[in-house]
């Protein structure tokens, strides 16, 4: 089974949960850039969490079954229909639909969010490298990516749940906190994603972060979610960072913000609040049981057949 690529929207990849335990060979964690909604893709098609999808921002794309296909979307809100023979069908975010041979899946622009996961029964298939096929590298018209076998039915999971994107992200002191001139600009007023930023790190616009020059600092290990400064711009490293960085490495997001990281927009508002250690550990404990109950339950009754 496969499917062929006719626009590949704005910048489509193929993402799973990235290559853990590399970072040791200079390899980055890559992999998707918003876990969750992978995660609840790959439920909705049935799927283990981590296999391979389809990671599209800003605009979807056209995807054409060349067999008989199931498809699943999670993520943003998008507009997104299948065109066939039987004429249009919407497909609901988060849910999943049933593809024939020759149908098309058109994907629109994201709202309320910067991505949207396509996933199908058994993952995409492909090269894999170091255990992992995500890839940096857009996919471009006329490609054909390899599906595993499986249908799935038209379905919308009543288990629904959303962030308020508007809540702070949260933070822990960095190793470099002490250079910080005045800490509470991190949380004094908020900044505001550039068009610049992409899967490496967010740019932030707004309040200038004054941090004491470090002109004999060397490079020191970074992880995605440091926050760094950097001529008094803040910078929030995303899950394709490398990993060593030269900046000053002030502020840490907490795991469980890692993901919005990931849903933010150019243009879109962030602000920021610290928290402790304890907090940050307890957050990110109850919000991977929330995610591993709620995808469970979404993928059992995905294979039940009534979702």
């Amino acid at each position: 089974m496969s499917l062929l690529v006719v626009d590949p929207g704005f910048f489509t990849t193929i993402q799973d949960l990235g290559r853990p335990g590399s970072r040791a060979f200079g390899v980055p964690l890559g992999g998707a850039a918003d876990r969750e909604s992978l995660m609840i893709a790959n439920a909705l098609a049935g799927n283990p969490a981590g296999l391979a999808a389809l990671e599209m921002t800003i605009r979807g794309g056209t995807f054409e079954a060349l067999s008989d296909l199931g498809v699943a979307l999670a993520g943003a809100r998008v507009e997104a229909e299948v065109l066939g023979a039987e004429g249009r069908r919407r497909v609901a975010v988060p849910g999943s639909a049933a593809m024939r041979r020759g149908d098309r899946l058109a994907v629109g622009r994201m709202e309320g969010g910067a991505r949207t996961y396509l996933a199908t029964p058994g993952g995409f298939g492909g090269e894999a490298w170091m255990g992992s096929r995500s890839a940096e590298a857009p996919l471009k018209a006329g490609e054909i990516l390899p599906a595993g076998p499986g249908r799935l039915a038209w379905r919308r999971p009543a288990d629904v749940a959303s962030d308020d994107a508007s809540a702070p992200i949260r933070l822990l002191p960095g190793p470099d906190w002490s250079l910080l001139l005045d800490p509470d600009e991190l949380t004094r007023a908020p900044f505001r994603v550039d068009p610049r930023s992409n899967r490496m790190g967010l740019r932030l616009g707004g309040p200038t972060v004054a941090a004491t020059p470090t002109p004999e600092r060397l490079s020191a290990p970074v992880t995605p979610g440091a926050a760094q400064v950097a001529g008094g711009t803040l910078i929030v490293l995303g899950v394709a960072c490398g990993t060593m960085g030269g900046y000053p490495h002030v502020a840490q997001v907490i795991s469980a913000d890692l993901d919005r990281l990931g849903r933010l927009r150019p243009g879109d508002p962030i602000c920021f609040a610290p928290v402790t250690l304890s907090e940050a550990r307890r957050l990110d404990r109850d919000r991977r049981d929330a995610l591993h109950a709620r995808a469970n339950r979404i993928r059992w009754a995905a294979r039940d057949g009534a979702c």
